[in-house]
C-alpha cells in the first residue's frame, strides 16, 4: 500500500484545502528564490558601487598629494582608513592597512591593470583600481568592504519571507477551508435530503428551477434519481401485492383442507404427520408472505410514527424461548424505544431468536444495548456455532446450517434494513451470536 495514499485527506473538502496550500507554497517557494536572488544582486552592486567610490576617493588624495613629476607615490597615512593598502607601480605596499584575514589577497591584487573585485576571506569584499597621477607616477588601490551587514540584510529578508509564507499559507487554508465549506454545504444538504427522502417520502423533490448553475443541475439530477427510485419500489410494492395476492389463495385453501382433514381424525398416524407438516409449512409460508408485503409497503406515510419498546419485545421473545433452556438477559435501557412499528421489529428479531433456540445446547442469552442513536440487541447460544461454508453467505436465500428452508435470516436482515437498522454476526469463541442494530425513536 503507498504510505502516501494513509496521508491523503478522505474528504473532498480535506484535498481541496490540501491542493490550495500546496499550490500557495510552491507559488511562496519561487517568490523567495526569486527575492533572494534579487537581493544578493542588490547587496553585490551595492557593495561593489560603494568600493568604486572608496577607491576613487583614495585615488584622489593620492594624485594630490603626489608632486608634479616624481615617480614615487607620496600617500599620507592620516587621510587613510582602516582597509586601504596602495601599491606603487611595482607592488610594493607604500601605505596603508588591511584586515589580517585579507592581506594575502590584498597583495596578490597589487599589479592589476584593469580595476578588479573579489571576495576575500573574513567576509570581506576587494576592489583594486589602478591608477595613474597627474605627474604620471602609476600604483594600484586596493580597498575592501565587509559583506557581514549585506548578509545580515539578507538573512533578515529571508526569515521575513518564511514567516510571511507560514502566514500566507494558514490563511490560504483557513480562506479555502471556509470557501469550500460554504460551496458544498448545499451539496451536503442535498444529499443528506436526497437519502432521507428515498427511504421515507418519495414524494419530495428539490424542484431548483432551471439548470442554469451547478448545484440546479444537481438538484435535477437527484429529482430525476429520486423519480426513478420511485417507479422501481412502487413497481416491486405492485409485484409484491399481485403475487401476494396469488399465493395467499392457494395456500389458505391448502391449510384449511390439512386443518379440516385433521379435525375430521385420520386413523393412519403417517398421514396424520404428513397433514401437520402440510398445515404448519402453510401458515410458515402465509407469515413469510404477510412479512414481504409489509416491508414493501410505503410504511413512512403510514407508520412514521409508530415505535416499540425494547421490554415489550424482550417479553414477546421470551415466549418462544423453550423452558428447558436457560434463557439469560441482560436489557440495558429496557425503556428505550425503536423507530418501527412492533410487528416488524417483532418479524426482524424473531427469526434471530429461534435461530438461536434451533442450535442452543442449553443456553441462550438475550443482551440489549441502548446507544444515542440505535438500539443494538445482541442473540447468543452455545450451540455448535456457524459453519465456515455458510458464514459468508449465512443471509442469502435458501441458505442454511441445519437443513431448513434458509429464508428466515435472509427475510429478517431485508425487514432490519427496510427499518433503517443491520444485522450482522459475531464471531465468539463457542456457539454463534447474532448482533440486530435498529434506530432509535
Amino acid at each position: 500500500m503507498n504510505p502516501l495514499g494513509r496521508l491523503r485527506p478522505r474528504s473532498f473538502r480535506g484535498r481541496i484545502v490540501l491542493s490550495t496550500v500546496g499550490l500557495v507554497a510552491v507559488v511562496m517557494v519561487v517568490v523567495a528564490v526569486l527575492v533572494e536572488v534579487l537581493l544578493d544582486y542588490t547587496a553585490g552592486r551595492d557593495a561593489d558601487s560603494a568600493l568604486e567610490d572608496r577607491a576613487q576617493s583614495v585615488v584622489s588624495v593620492v594624485d594630490a598629494s603626489t608632486p608634479a613629476g616624481s615617480s614615487d607615490l607620496v600617500v599620507p597615512e592620516e587621510d587613510l582608513d582602516p582597509g586601504v593598502r596602495v601599491y606603487d607601480a611595482r607592488g610594493r605596499l607604500v601605505a596603508g592597512s588591511m584586515e589580517h584575514d585579507a592581506r594575502d589577497s590584498a597583495d596578490d591584487l597589487a599589479q592589476v591593470r584593469e580595476p578588479t573585485t573579489v571576495d576575500a576571506p573574513g567576509e570581506l569584499r576587494l576592489r583594486a583600481e589602478p591608477f595613474r597621477t597627474a605627474g604620471g607616477a602609476h600604483g594600484v588601490v586596493v580597498v575592501s568592504q565587509a559583506t557581514e551587514p549585506y548578509q545580515r540584510t539578507e538573512l533578515v529578508a529571508f526569515l521575513a519571507l518564511l514567516g510571511v509564507g507560514l502566514v500566507v499559507m494558514a490563511l490560504s487554508a483557513v480562506v479555502a477551508r471556509l470557501a469550500t465549506t460554504q460551496a458544498l454545504e448545499p451539496v451536503a444538504q442535498m444529499a443528506e435530503r436526497a437519502a432521507d427522502w428515498s427511504e421515507h417520502d418519495l414524494t419530495q423533490r428539490f424542484d431548483l428551477g432551471p439548470a442554469d448553475d451547478e448545484l440546479a443541475q444537481l438538484g435535477e439530477t437527484l429529482d430525476h434519481l429520486l423519480d426513478r427510485v420511485a417507479m422501481a419500489i412502487r413497481s416491486e410494492q405492485r409485484l409484491t401485492s399481485e403475487l401476494a395476492h396469488e399465493l395467499r389463495t392457494p395456500l389458505t385453501a391448502i391449510q384449511g383442507s390439512a386443518d379440516l382433514a385433521l379435525m375430521r381424525g385420520v386413523a393412519d398416524e403417517a398421514t396424520r404427520a404428513d397433514l401437520v407438516e402440510i398445515s404448519r409449512a402453510a401458515r410458515s409460508m402465509a407469515e413469510v408472505i404477510t412479512t414481504l408485503v409489509d416491508v414493501a409497503r410505503d410504511a413512512a406515510t403510514t407508520d412514521a410514527a409508530a415505535t416499540c419498546r425494547v421490554a415489550d419485545l424482550v417479553e414477546t421473545v421470551r415466549t418462544s424461548v423453550p423452558a428447558a433452556l436457560d434463557l439469560v438477559e441482560d436489557v440495558d435501557g429496557s425503556t428505550a424505544r425503536i423507530a418501527g412499528p412492533r410487528s416488524l421489529v417483532l418479524r426482524t428479531l424473531a427469526p434471530v431468536v429461534d435461530n438461536a433456540v434451533a442450535h442452543a445446547r442449553s443456553r441462550v442469552v438475550l443482551r440489549a444495548v441502548d446507544s444515542p442513536h440505535a438500539v443494538a440487541i445482541t442473540v447468543a447460544d452455545d450451540g455448535p456455532g456457524i459453519d465456515e461454508r455458510v458464514r459468508e453467505h449465512l443471509f442469502d436465500s435458501g441458505v442454511s446450517g441445519s437443513g431448513g428452508t434458509g429464508l428466515g435470516l435472509g427475510i429478517a436482515r431485508r425487514v432490519a434494513r427496510s427499518l433503517g437498522g443491520e444485522i450482522a454476526v459475531e464471531s465468539p469463541e463457542t456457539g454463534a451470536s447474532f448482533v440486530v442494530r435498529l434506530p432509535r425513536a
